[in-house]
C-alpha cells in the first residue's frame, strides 16, 4: 500500500542535517491540466464532480463535459484578453461551476486565485478582501453567491467585472460562457511551460495581510506524482471521494481536487462541514457515497466518531470501501485514532491507514507524508520523492525548511520579502519546528514541534512549544472540548482557554437543552475538564507543560474576529487578540478555574 521508507541522511556544516527519500520522483505531467485532457479522451463519460442539486439528488459533470467547459471558459478569457499578467479570480463555495471556472482559467494560462467566501461573509474580513483584489488587479472574478457580488464590486471598484453561476442583473453568467467556440485556447494550453503560473493561493492572514503564493503547473503536478508515489494503490484504483475542505485553500483546492482530476477518480462536493449543524449534511452525504479515501481535521474526525457510536449506517457505509483517512491541522487525539482503526475491523474484518502529511501552501502542499505504520499524532512522516527536508539549527530548535519541484519560487508582488525566505542552499524556511523520532533511525519519521513564531516564554525564562502541548492536551480534553488556546507568554505559569462540545457538555453535564453559555459554569464540566488537566500534570508536571488555570469560553470561536479557520481549526493569535481582556480577568482572579 505504500511506497519504500529508504532514507538518505545528509550532515550540514551549520550542525544541522537533510532527509531525502531515497526513491526518485521520475517524470510527471508539465501541466496539471494534462491529468484532465488524459481522462477526457479515455473515459469521456466517467464520473468527475458531483454535488446535490435542487432535488436533493447527486447530480454530476464527466470528464468530458468538464474539459469542453474549460475549452469555452478558457477561451471567453482570451477573448476577453486575460493572460499570464491579467488574471481572475473565484470567490465561491466549492461546486461544479466553480471547477468549470478554475480549470478554463488554468487551462488558458489565465493564474487563478481562489479567495475565502469568508471574506465576502464576514464584515470584519471585508478589508482582506479589498487586499487581496488590490493585489491581484483581476479582470474577472466569479461569485456564486449573488448576494455577495455588491460586497465584490465594492472591493473591485472599476478594475474588473463579476461573473456570476446564474444571471444577475448586468453581470456576465458563467454558463453563457460555456458556448464559446474554442478557437486558439488548446494552443495556448501546450504553450505553457512547468514554470507557468497555474494559481496564486492566498495564506490565512493571520499575522497581517493575506500573501498571495504563487503555485505553477511544476509545483501542482510534482506534489500529485509524490502523492502517487507515497499512496499508490490511487492508481490501481480511481480515488472515489467526499470532501467538504475548501478550495481557497491548498489542503482542498490542490492537494484532494488534483488527487482526484490526476487519477480519474470522482469527487463528491460536501456542502456540509464536520462542525455544528452542518455535520448533519455531511452525515447525509457519507450514507449516500462510501469514499475510498476520507480527508479531514482531527475535530471532523472526532465528531464523526462520536456520531458513528450511534449510528451503525453510517458506520457501515463509512468504512465499506475506505483504504486510508487522512488527517491534517493538527495531532489526532490518540483516542480518535484508536477508536477509528476499532470502528475499522469492527464493520469489516480489516483495519484501514490513519495518515497525515504536513506541508504548506508555498510547497503545494505535500512536503512529508506517513507512508509507514505510525500511531503518533505528531509524527509527521518523511519527505516525499524528490523533496528534501533541511533540519536548521535556529535558536537551540530545528527549524524545517523545504527544497524541491513542489516549492513555490515567491509571493506575488513581494520582493522584499521573497529575497528573505530562501536560506543559502534555496531551501524555503517554513517557521515550523522538528525533530527526528529516532535519531538513530531517520526512517522512524519526523515529529513535529509547532510554529517557532507561536512559542513563547514564560516570566522564569522557560520556553513553551504551543503546537506539541496543544496536540497533548486536545487528546486530553476531546471530546469534551474541541478547541483550545494555550496562554503564558511572559506570565508565571500557563493558562488554556478551551471551547465546548455543545453535544458532549450536555451529555456530562446530564442537561439536554443547556446553553454554551450555561455549560461553562456548569459544576460538573469544570471538574470533568480539572479532572483531565490533572491527569495531564501528573504526566508532565514541569513548568513549560503544566497547566495551571484554566477558562471555559461561554460560546463558540467566532467567524467575525477570525478565530476559527475555513478548516475549522482555531487561530490562536486571533483569539488571543480578540480575547484579551477575559484572559487578564483570569489572571488576576484566584482558583484554578480563574473565574
Amino acid at each position: 500500500m505504500f511506497c519504500s521508507t529508504a532514507i538518505v541522511k545528509t550532515a550540514m556544516a551549520d550542525g544541522g542535517f537533510v532527509l531525502s527519500s531515497a526513491t526518485p520522483i521520475g517524470e510527471y505531467a508539465d501541466r496539471i491540466t494534462d491529468h484532465l485532457i488524459h481522462w477526457a479522451a479515455v473515459d469521456p463519460d466517467r464520473r468527475f464532480l458531483a454535488q446535490r442539486g435542487k432535488d436533493g439528488e447527486w447530480e454530476g459533470a464527466t470528464y468530458g463535459e468538464v474539459y469542453e467547459r474549460a475549452r469555452s471558459v478558457g477561451q471567453y478569457l482570451i477573448n476577453a484578453g486575460c493572460g499570464p499578467e491579467k488574471p481572475v479570480a473565484s470567490i465561491s463555495d466549492n461546486g461544479i461551476h466553480a471547477a468549470c471556472f478554475a480549470l478554463g482559467a488554468i487551462y488558458a494560462g489565465v493564474p487563478l486565485a481562489q479567495i475565502s467566501t469568508s471574506y465576502v461573509k464576514i464584515p470584519d474580513a471585508y478589508e482582506k478582501l479589498h487586499a487581496c483584489l488590490s493585489l491581484l488587479k483581476p479582470a474577472f472574478v466569479y461569485v456564486d453567491d449573488i448576494s455577495a457580488s455588491e460586497v465584490v464590486r465594492r472591493a473591485l471598484g472599476t478594475q474588473g467585472e463579476i461573473i456570476c453561476d446564474r444571471q444577475n442583473g448586468s453581470d456576465l453568467c458563467l454558463q453563457a460562457t460555456y458556448g464559446t467556440q474554442p478557437v486558439n485556447v488548446d494552443a495556448v494550453n501546450r504553450s505553457l511551460a512547468p514554470g507557468s503560473v497555474a494559481k496564486y493561493l492566498f495564506t490565512s492572514g493571520s499575522t497581517g495581510s493575506p500573501k498571495a503564493v504563487v503555485n505553477t503547473h511544476r509545483m501542482l503536478c510534482a506534489n500529485q506524482k509524490q502523492l502517487q508515489l507515497i499512496y499508490p494503490f490511487v492508481k490501481e484504483e480511481p480515488p472515489v471521494i467526499v470532501d467538504w475542505l475548501p478550495w481557497s485553500h491548498t489542503f482542498g483546492g490542490n492537494e484532494v481536487f488534483f488527487l482526484v482530476m490526476a487519477q480519474g477518480g470522482t469527487l463528491y462536493i460536501d456542502k456540509g462541514k464536520p462542525l455544528g449543524k452542518s455535520i448533519e449534511e455531511t452525515i447525509r452525504n457519507l450514507k449516500s457515497v462510501s469514499p475510498t479515501i476520507y480527508f479531514n481535521v482531527p475535530t471532523g474526525f472526532d465528531q464523526l466518531v462520536s456520531r458513528m457510536e450511534h449510528d451503525a449506517e453510517l458506520k457501515r457505509a463509512f468504512f465499506a470501501k475506505l483504504r486510508m483517512v487522512f488527517y491534517a491541522g493538527a495531532g489526532m487525539p490518540q483516542r480518535t485514532w484508536t477508536r477509528l482503526e476499532e470502528m475499522s475491523v469492527e464493520s469489516t474484518g480489516r483495519p484501514m491507514a490513519v495518515v497525515t502529511a504536513w506541508g504548506a501552501t508555498e510547497t503545494a502542499p505535500l512536503a512529508t507524508g506517513v507512508y509507514f505504520e505510525s500511531h503518533r499524532s505528531d509524527n509527521i512522516g518523511l519527505p516525499v520523492p524528490g523533496c528534501e527536508i533541511r533540519f536548521a539549527p535556529i535558536g537551540g530548535r530545528l527549524e524545517l525548511r523545504v527544497r524541491g519541484p513542489n516549492v513555490m519560487p515567491g509571493y506575488l508582488g513581494k520582493p522584499e520579502l521573497n529575497a528573505t525566505i530562501f536560506d543559502e542552499d534555496g531551501f524555503y524556511k517554513t517557521g515550523d519546528a522538528a525533530s527526528l523520532a529516532d535519531n538513530e533511525n531517520p526512517g522512524s519519521g519526523i515529529i513535529f514541534g509547532g510554529r517557532i513564531a507561536e512559542d513563547f516564554k514564560l516570566q522564569t525564562g522557560t520556553w513553551v512549544s504551543v503546537g506539541r502541548l496543544s496536540g497533548l492536551l486536545a487528546g486530553a480534553l476531546m471530546p469534551l472540548v474541541t478547541d483550545l488556546v494555550v496562554i503564558g507568554s511572559g506570565r508565571e505559569y500557563l493558562s488554556i482557554l478551551v471551547f465546548l462540545s455543545l453535544e458532549a457538555g450536555r451529555a456530562c453535564a446530564g442537561e439536554a437543552n443547556a446553553t454554551l453559555g450555561e455549560l461553562a459554569e456548569h459544576p460538573r464540566v469544570l471538574e470533568a475538564i480539572q479532572v483531565a488537566i490533572n491527569e495531564h500534570n501528573k504526566t508532565y508536571s514541569g513548568a513549560s507543560m503544566r497547566i495551571e488555570k484554566f477558562r471555559v469560553a461561554a460560546d463558540r470561536p467566532s467567524a467575525a474576529n477570525l478565530e476559527i479557520t475555513e478548516k475549522g481549526s482555531i487561530n490562536q493569535a486571533a483569539v488571543l487578540k480578540s480575547r484579551a481582556a477575559t484572559i487578564e480577568k483570569m489572571y488576576e482572579m484566584p482558583g484554578a478555574q480563574g473565574r
